[in-house]
């Protein structure tokens, strides 16, 4: 949905519409109508075909890069937007990613979308995006953090946080027999049914064979992973989070520099203050939680009718606007 915003991204002084991500996917090999399709399934839900959008613009930093100016700037902007979804989505899709990978991963995500909100607010991510994604990774490095005070022999897979153990228990309600249409009794029943199912797999894991015949290790538009096609270590002790933190916003640091390299990125100094916050980046209140934050970008409007062509000088808005003081530290003791 963010990659088809009608008004587009902004990433430093260049926005980025859905037609730029449109003529970056038929510079890569696609047709007009499967970049279309990709950009705007009718399903909107959609997980696998919004997956394979991302992992198909990610193949465009292999290609040469353009020599007019305005072009290089543009591709320069795509690639910074798909590297910084890829860092969050990739944790949870990647079957061969270590736990400490994954939350390096995702922090890497937090610095990069916090530098951007407070360059722009909400020109680079929706509040809902942004508040829901950060909360995300908020409850996954405080859940390594409880658990290796709990026991740090415990295995901890992220996947687990998400709506897999609902989706699950709907899958197995929709196929437990023929009858895919039933009544309020009979859902009753069937999820009473369900619920045993996955509680015994989920006491028995030895049992849940996971995706026997996917082989998901480099699989395009994957959607749901299970722990048994996990393939890394997950041991919550070998996570060091304070070195993964420094390490994430130093990477975040150099990436936001190769857009603008006089930047001076100085994440403690920005939160260095109780009241702010990746959750709240400004201070004071939370994103999203403003009546008019989701006025800012319309995401319903659709590329139907829009033509993959060259991108027009009209489309090319520049808004000289100062880039981040941000820096790289978040303790986490």
């Amino acid at each position: 949905m963010l990659l088809r915003s009608w008004s587009g991204i902004l990433v430093k002084d260049t926005v980025i519409s859905s037609q730029d991500f449109c003529d970056a996917l038929v510079a890569i090999g696609l047709t007009q109508e499967e970049a279309r399709n990709l950009l705007d399934p009718a399903d909107k839900q959609n997980v696998p075909k919004a997956v394979r959008l991302l992992q198909t613009l990610q193949t465009l930093q292999h290609l040469p890069t353009p020599t007019h100016p305005d072009e290089k700037k543009r591709r320069m902007a795509i690639n910074f937007v798909v590297k910084t979804l890829n860092y969050f989505l990739r944790p949870f899709i990647d079957v061969d990613m270590n736990l400490e990978d994954q939350c390096r991963s995702l922090a890497i995500y937090t610095h990069l979308t916090a530098a951007m909100y407070l360059k722009g607010q909400l020109s680079f991510l929706t509040s809902a995006l942004y508040a829901d994604s950060q909360a995300i990774v908020k409850n996954i490095i405080f859940t390594v953090a409880k658990l290796n005070l709990e026991d740090s022999d415990i295995r901890y897979y992220i996947i687990l946080d998400g709506t897999n153990h609902i989706e699950r228990i709907f899958s197995n309600v929709r196929t437990q027999d023929h009858n895919r249409n039933f009544d309020t009794q009979q859902l009753a029943q069937k999820l009473s049914i369900a619920t045993e199912i996955v509680a015994t797999l989920t006491r028995n894991p030895d049992l849940d064979f996971g995706h026997r015949r996917l082989n998901l290790s480099g699989a395009i538009g994957v959607d749901h992973v299970n722990p048994a096609s996990c393939k890394g270590n997950y041991r919550v002790g070998d996570v060091s989070l304070s070195k993964i933190w420094s390490e994430a916003a130093i990477e975040a640091r150099t990436i936001l520099e190769q857009i603008d390299s006089s930047t001076a990125i100085d994440f403690a100094q920005t939160f260095s203050t109780p009241d702010r916050d990746f959750l709240r980046p400004l201070g004071g209140k939370y994103v999203g939680t403003l009546f008019d934050d989701d006025e800012v970008l319309r995401l319903d409007q659709s590329v139907e009718d829009e033509e993959c062509t060259e991108p027009d000088d009209d489309m090319i808005v520049d808004h000289e606007l100062d880039f981040f003081s941000l820096d790289e530290h978040l303790d986490l003791h």
